[in-house]
């Protein structure tokens, strides 16, 4: 399976962002620079991450991705 990035983000953002597509039934993980947690750092700024989801469900991420919020 290719998988592509729809996101570039902070590590907190992706999280949330994988588990907001996720939760629409698309297939999402993060991609990032792992020497941080390797070393048990768990703060931002140790590079951005990507988010990413498989080629054929790139333009439904990006429509729910580009969507306004709901409101409450």
């Amino acid at each position: 399976m290719k998988w592509v990035t729809v996101e570039t983000c902070s590590l907190s953002e992706g999280e949330v962002l994988k588990n907001m597509l996720q939760s629409y039934g698309i297939p999402a993980r993060l991609s990032y620079e792992s020497s941080g947690r390797v070393l048990g750092l768990v703060g931002e700024g140790l590079g951005p991450t990507q988010v990413q989801v498989p080629a054929d469900r790139q333009q439904e991420a990006h429509e729910l991705l580009e969507a306004p919020p709901a409101e409450e």
